[in-house]
């Protein structure tokens, strides 16, 4: 979700709308600050679960509390022969090497993570002397983002973003005898670039053993003292409202989002808590609401009117949820009307998983230094209506309209619920603590607009009953006029400037030359249009 370079720009378009990250502006010319390192949660980095004898030399075939993977040992604090007295764990148990897995929470995809941990050759009576006198070889591993299908459910294929190998120090052990180890001094660091949002790390042992015997696929690494940085990444501000990110995992593997479901949407299933790292407000695209209004007169023009619009709010889960049932609803039959495909699921979170809203809102109050969740004015909202007054006043030959910029909040989070499920959601919901930009704008008219005022007012034409046309007045024909015949007893058209045949007699009275008919004027376009489709009266002899 995150893997854009620079943070915090000043002016940043969300999906193709102008994005402004709330108190970000600044001169262009300071550099980016450069992000410094912080402590990231290692869940039971020390090993220190379950706990094993303080005082005994014990060891014990099992995974590491809030740990996951197999074939691994914990050794009590005296076997492990720290100077700390803390536990360990052995990368390798009686059937041989082992794998630890542990996922980073709150560590997004582009962050630079730097895991620190101490490790030393095994410590184990049964393990020989030349096992451990040059070390013995492990590596640690982080893997890249496990791709869902069309189905909503992850693929089994995990591939590896990055992996270092690394190899203990070597010490002298005395056969058949608890070896003190070769803990070092200084730490030893895996440092990568999260592939995935909360990337999984895991360390794995190298030791094969050379014979059948347990004790000998005993004898592998330990490692101790588990703990990480993180370098933040970018808040990636180009997610899409409509194409919001999600990941759902029980424990650390990834899991459907229907599967994590079930236990999250129940009463007090999941509890939210907001990443504050990710979680920001911005301003949307601006937006015209209501009609524009055009002076046309020659006078100011005044105006009161009401103005409603309406915030949307949206989020991962029911954009999920509703893609699944979009696309078990379509059917490929030609007979199908279509009726099946259209949107289904409710339009958010609140009216979709109540229970679950609650708890984001919570958590989004917690995040907002609300511990206690006492009444506030800036709940977390799924939809706002506006309605407001307004008045204005539309100079002549202008134009005057509303525009709004709304504020808005992006939190991203995660449910945390019971069997270690958790689902990585993010919410887009107007804003209450940062107020919308009203604009009231006036501006030239257009040059359709301009033109739209020159014209006339559109009326239906009366004809005069007076019985003269229009064209009389302006120099043409008259309605009674009948058009004069030739010898041949060929007619002219009233609208037609044809002469008679060549060589024909004129009739008696008919003037000489046919009569030119004047361009009719602009204004009387209309009317003699009218006129034209009426019957024409007899001709007079």
């Amino acid at each position: 979700m995150r893997t854009f370079p620079l943070r915090l720009p000043s002016v940043l378009v969300l999906g193709g709308a102008l994005l402004l990250p709330l108190g970000t502006v600044q001169a262009q010319a300071a550099p980016a600050a450069e992000p410094s390192w912080r402590d990231t949660a290692v869940a039971n980095g020390d090993f220190s679960s379950p706990a094993l004898s303080e005082t005994d030399e014990k060891s014990q075939e099992a995974v590491p509390t809030q740990w996951s993977g197999s074939d691994v040992m914990i050794f009590s604090g005296p076997l492990a022969r720290r100077s700390d007295k803390k536990q360990a764990v052995s990368l390798n148990d009686s059937t041989g090497p082992g794998i630890l897995r542990q996922r980073l929470w709150n560590v997004n995809a582009g962050a630079t993570v730097r895991v620190s941990f101490d490790d030393s050759a095994s410590t184990l009576s049964t393990c020989t002397p030349a096992r451990v006198a040059d070390g013995q070889r492990y590596k640690a591993s982080t893997y890249k983002a496990v791709e869902y299908g069309p189905d909503g459910k992850p693929s089994k294929d995990r591939k590896v973003h990055h992996t270092q190998e690394y190899k203990t120090a070597g010490y002298t052990k005395p056969a058949n005898q608890t070896g003190e180890g070769s803990w070092s001094a200084s730490p030893k660091t895996f440092e990568f670039t999260a592939a995935d949002d909360n990337p999984l790390i895991a360390f794995e042992s190298l030791e094969k053993p050379t014979g059948s015997d347990d004790a000998e696929k005993k004898c592998g690494p330990l490692v101790a003292k588990v703990s990480a940085q993180q370098k933040a990444a970018a808040i990636n501000y180009y997610v899409p409202q409509d194409g919001l990110p999600w990941h759902a995992y029980e424990g650390h593997d990834e899991i459907s989002l229907e599967t994590a479901l079930a236990t999250c949407k129940g009463v007090d299933g999941c509890r939210f808590t907001a990443d504050p790292d990710y979680s920001y407000q911005y301003y949307d695209k601006v937006r015209v609401i209501g009609h524009a209004a055009i002076n046309c007169t020659r006078n100011q023009k005044s105006d009161k009117r009401s103005l409603k619009y309406t915030e949307e709010g949206f989020d991962s889960i029911t954009q999920e949820v509703r893609r699944l049932k979009d696309l078990a609803q379509v059917d490929q039959n030609l007979g199908n009307d279509g009726g099946d495909d259209k949107g289904s699921g409710s339009p958010n979170l609140q009216e979709a998983y109540p229970n679950m809203f609650k708890q984001a809102a919570a958590g989004f109050q917690r995040n907002q230094g609300n511990s206690r969740l006492a009444n506030t004015t800036d709940p977390l909202t799924t939809t706002r209506t506006t309605d407001k007054t307004v008045e204005q006043a539309v100079q002549p030959s202008e134009a005057s309209w509303f525009e709004v910029q709304p504020s808005r909040e992006r939190v991203e989070g995660i449910f945390t619920g019971s069997k270690g499920v958790r689902i990585d959601a993010m919410l887009d919901y107007p804003s209450n603590r940062v107020p919308d930009r009203f604009y009231q704008r006036t501006g030239p008219m257009t040059q359709d607009e301009q033109k739209h005022c020159l014209t006339e007012r559109p009326l239906r034409v009366t004809p005069d009953n007076t019985g003269v046309d229009a064209r009389s007045e302006a120099g043409g024909t008259t309605r009674r006029e009948a058009a004069p015949t030739t010898g041949s007893g060929t007619a002219r058209s009233e609208n037609s400037g044809a002469p008679a045949e060549a060589g024909a007699a004129a009739p008696p009275n008919s003037p000489a030359a046919p009569v030119q008919v004047s361009p009719l004027p602009a204004t009387t376009v209309a009317r003699s249009e009218s006129l034209a489709q009426a019957p024409a009266p007899q001709a007079q002899q």
